[in-house]
Formats: C-alpha cells, structure tokens, sequence
C-alpha cells in the first residue's frame, strides 16, 4: 500500500525538476550565410545575430546552473542528467555556430 504514494511523490517530483528546467530557455541557432556568396552587411548581419545567439547561450548556461544549484541534493537523478544533457547540447551547439560563422567568414575574406 506505501508503494503506490512514493510512485506517486517520485513520479511528481521528477515532473517538478523536469518543469524547472523548461524555464530555463534556450533560442535556437542562427542561420549563417555562406561566406564564398555573402555580402559585407550580410556578415555584420550575422556577427550581431551570433553575438546575440551567445549571449543568450551563456544565460541559458547559467540558468541551467542555477536550477541545478537550487535543485541540490534533493534533484532527481533523471531531472539531473536532463539538466546536464540539455546544458552539453547547447554548448555543442554553439560552438558548432561559432565553428560555422568562422568558416562563413573566412571564406568571405578570401574572396575579398
């Protein structure tokens, strides 16, 4: 008879961390022009786009980090590899934007 609560508090306790998370918000990758067909304003275009991009990344980082201190012992181990699944994501993701945006640029210099 105990089992069926302790589900039920495990269970709301994981959906609790799973909703804290989701208040952390993350935008998605910019597009980034080809640099061999990109004008100069398309480029400082997308510099300010990518700058923006990785500032919004870096407080979603935070974010992430704050939930997880807040969260403390008591964070669900699912809700914390959630948590740190969702933060290597975003970092793989910008570090591709910016792997893709150095490329872009590059390949605008070397035509100009």
């Amino acid at each position: 008879m105990m089992r069926l609560p302790m589900a039920t508090l495990t269970l709301s306790l994981s959906l609790f961390a799973v909703a804290a998370t989701a208040e952390c918000s993350r935008e998605a990758a910019p597009a980034i022009p080809d640099g061999a067909v990109a004008t100069l304003e398309d480029m400082k275009a997308a510099q300010g786009v990518v700058k923006a991009y990785m500032a919004s990344g870096t407080a979603y980082l935070t974010c992430l980090d704050e939930e997880g201190k807040a969260a403390g012992e008591e964070e669900a181990v699912e809700a914390r590899a959630a948590r740190i699944a969702s933060y290597n994501a975003a970092v793989d993701e910008q570090t591709d934007v910016a792997t893709r945006f150095n490329a872009a640029l590059q390949a605008y210099k070397a035509r100009n």
